[in-house]
């Protein structure tokens, strides 16, 4: 536990970086919790921030309201219990959506109006994360940075740039305490499910030089880059078939590298201190690429258990101590 606790000869910048939270609201306000909770400088917010699915809880006749969470029927008889479920329901991930019967039967029959409420429940969703975490960290002593992720649409980056208390990150390099330099980027390879932010690999490389090309050293440097360096232990996902069903042999599961190859060819030219990476859920942990220690912790957004890498920044030795948390 003496990693928590500061010393005189302490390094200078401590970052706490966690990613994928995928709009749990629960793993959200453990992230804003987490600089006090580890003495942190800095709280790096790694990408994929929106959630992924709406819950349709639709007015049952009788003064409350009906769906279905986890494949089980939900019910709220009232306006307080339909705070309440709502409540859990975004504290996972997901979108309440409270419907009249006339406007469920509307959405059924017409998907772009589907689209389009799912696009305000995220943009709305996102928002109010902007004014906790302005609200939460008004006078705390923290550097607080953010981007989207490949799974997050291009138009929402206004929205994080109207927070008053974080930085947007991708608009340029920024300068960490302790004089370090981040260069971050969101964007992944292509994906089965075709997400919004997604570019090929010599586009990607092309990308990734613009942004690193702006750093003043880029050995000094850290890269928050959202996906991992491909054919390491931070990529390794479950192989899928035509049906997009994991492929299974003798031996269980068939995993597969599905991180980008130009990322881990930026890394292995410029090498800089650190590699804060994300995008695969089920690969967390860490890899050397020469000089550059590369993290990524992993998420369980939807058990609202909060995945994270705590790393302690030196002026001379650079990544001094790191480890990986969860709670």
């Amino acid at each position: 536990m003496r990693l928590f606790r500061r010393s005189p000869r302490a390094p200078s910048t401590r970052v706490f970086f966690a990613t994928d939270l995928h709009g749990s609201e629960r793993c959200f306000r453990k992230w804003l919790n987490a600089a006090a909770a580890y003495e942190a400088q800095v709280l790096i917010l790694g990408g994929d921030l929106t959630g992924k699915m709406l819950v349709p809880l639709v007015a049952d006749g009788a003064g409350g309201h009906r769906g279905e969470l986890h494949g089980e029927p939900v019910h709220a008889r009232d306006g307080e219990e339909l705070e309440e479920l709502s409540r859990r329901i975004r504290m996972m991930g997901r979108y309440p959506m409270v419907l009249t019967a006339e406007e469920q039967a509307e959405i059924d029959a017409d998907p772009a109006a589907l689209d389009a409420r799912f696009s305000a429940a995220m943009e709305d969703g996102l928002r109010a994360w902007v004014e906790l975490a302005d609200e939460r960290l008004a006078g705390a002593d923290v550097a607080v940075f953010t981007m989207l992720g490949n799974d997050d649409s291009p138009e929402l980056a206004d929205v994080l740039r109207g927070a008053q208390r974080s930085t947007y990150a991708e608009d340029g390099v920024v300068e960490l305490p302790g004089g370090f330099e981040m260069a971050s980027f969101g964007y992944s390879t292509p994906t089965p499910w075709h997400t919004p932010r997604e570019l090929e690999e010599d586009e990607l490389a092309d990308r990734l030089d613009e942004v690193v090309g702006r750093l003043s050293d880029p050995s000094r440097a850290v890269f928050n880059l959202h996906c991992p360096p491909a054919g390491t232990h931070l990529d390794q996902a479950a192989k899928l078939d035509g049906d997009m069903r994991p492929v299974v042999d003798a031996s269980g599961i068939v995993m597969t590298s599905v991180g980008s190859t130009a990322v881990r060819e930026s890394i292995e030219r410029h090498q800089p201190l650190l590699g804060l990476h994300g995008h695969v859920h089920e690969s967390p942990g860490s890899e050397r690429l020469g000089a550059t220690l590369c993290v990524n912790p992993g998420s369980e957004y939807g058990d609202g258990v909060l995945r994270g890498a705590i790393v302690d920044l030196d002026a001379e030795r650079g990544v001094a101590r790191w480890q990986l948390v969860q709670g």
